[in-house]
């Protein structure tokens, strides 16, 4: 049976029919994709296509099995089973036989991922008695699917497969970007799916094709990292870049903002290497820009609650969440707590929120990965988790200057690596995702490459 459509639509006149056709907008772009390219493995690219494309939306297409409570089918655990099964088929029954890695070859950041997901398991498994073991099961199934996906990628080893990614990644952030304006300008629940938060005034963020404002920058800021570096012709960087930025801007969300800027900063900065006059007068003018645009919509701005309470209020009491965990590890240093679900979070939630919901964890986290990490799964897992991030962008930092097409897996890690600052994007957040998508096309370039050599 389908998921219950009141998780994702909080307000009346859904025109649920909008969403079923761009769903087959969807399959029909990623089958015209598949279709014309030279990919191997076109049944697997074809749903991974489909799901960069279709975004957040093809949530609705989740269904539970009658009778089975423990799991439902969502749109990405169906391609991580089609990605299990090519992993066995080549592993298995392959006529070129695959030989298991050389720990003594694997990039370091790679060894520190398998540390973090085995200090992972063992921390749900020792606190199972208090979390349950449906949360036991879906932690440790997500974090060996964070594993699944990229290695099947990366055993893909086919260009053809990597382009039709990155091409269905820069249209779903055409369409997102679209999508976005329409919600910023004329009709704030075209499309939308998941939260409706404001901006300021009675502006909605604009969440694009997803459920929320975060995936929907993040995913354009992606886009633009493929544009800037696969694409040849300089007007349609230009056409791109901009619809996209628009698309981040009117998400208003200002983790993203930062973000965006540090990855034009690298592409400008180390990547085309321009002069350090250049680089003040695009800075400048950005600056400019914004400023000209926050003048008409000064008063409701500082009236917003981006601005009351995000910026006022210790930025909505992370600052409180972060002591939270620094005073209360010391309980389960080497574990963690296993999950959020717990007494000692309740207490001390209710306590800083005020709000049961959010002391329960039905609504709202840590808002940060690395703090949740700590408090999660103890001192031990978060050191790994920190040696993988740092270590994934020292690694792509190194293989992009050999090859350009590696800057594009260098901004992901950085994307990643800076939002869980103040964010939680763990095994399977949407980010999460595509930041194992990168890691597998990188590996399998990277292998290529190596072949031909």
């Amino acid at each position: 049976m389908l998921k219950d459509f009141n998780e994702y639509f909080q307000w009346p006149d859904v025109h649920i029919e909008h969403f079923y056709a761009y769903l087959i907008l969807a399959i029909l772009i990623a089958g015209y994709l598949v279709y014309k390219s030279k990919s191997r493995y076109k049944l697997e690219i074809f749903f991974i296509s489909f799901f960069l494309i279709s975004g957040n939306i093809n949530q609705i297409l989740t269904f539970k099995i009658p009778g089975v409570t423990l799991f439902e089918i969502q749109p990405i655990r169906f391609i991580f089973i089609l990605l299990a099964f090519l992993i066995v088929r080549k592993t298995l029954f392959s006529a070129k036989k695959i030989t298991p890695p050389n720990i003594r070859t694997l990039p370091l950041f790679e060894i520190a991922l398998y540390a973090y997901v085995v200090l992972l398991i063992l921390s749900v498994v020792v606190n199972a008695s208090d979390i349950g073991i449906d949360v036991v099961m879906r932690n440790s199934i997500d974090a060996v699917a964070f594993i699944g996906i990229f290695t099947a990628i990366r055993m893909i080893a086919d260009k053809p497969s990597y382009y039709v990614i990155g091409n269905s990644i820069i249209i779903g952030a055409i369409i997102s970007s679209i999508v976005s304006l329409i919600q910023f300008s004329i009709d704030p629940y075209f499309l939308r799916i998941g939260d409706d938060r404001l901006a300021f005034g009675d502006v909605i963020r604009s969440n694009g094709i997803f459920d929320n404002e975060y995936f929907n920058s993040y995913y354009l800021i992606i886009a633009i990292s493929w544009v800037l570096i696969t694409l040849k012709k300089d007007y349609l960087k230009i056409l791109l870049v901009g619809l996209f930025t628009l698309g981040v801007i009117s998400s208003f969300q200002r983790m993203s903002w930062i973000i965006l800027a540090v990855v034009f900063f690298i592409y400008l900065a180390f990547i085309r290497k321009l002069a350090v006059e250049k680089l003040v007068v695009y800075g400048l003018s950005g600056l400019a820009l914004i400023l000209s645009i926050s003048i008409f919509y000064y008063q409701d701005i500082m009236r917003s609650s981006l601005v009351q309470d995000r910026l006022m209020d210790t930025i909505e009491g992370r600052a409180g969440y972060y002591n939270l965990v620094l005073e209360n590890i010391d309980e389960k240093p080497i574990f963690g707590f296993g999950d959020l679900q717990n007494e000692n979070y309740y207490t001390h939630m209710l306590r800083i929120t005020g709000s049961r919901e959010r002391a329960s964890a039905e609504a709202g986290d840590l808002h940060s990965g690395y703090f949740s990490v700590l408090y999660l799964y103890g001192i031990p897992a978060v050191v790994s988790f920190l040696l993988f991030v740092i270590l994934a962008v020292i690694y792509f930092t190194r293989q992009y200057k050999i090859d350009l097409f590696f800057a594009i897996p260098l901004l992901v890690s950085v994307i990643y690596m800076i939002s869980n600052l103040t964010n939680t994007f763990l095994f399977l957040k949407y980010l999460a995702i595509l930041y194992s998508i990168h890691i597998g096309i990188a590996l399998g370039m990277k292998e290529l490459k190596e072949s031909k050599v």
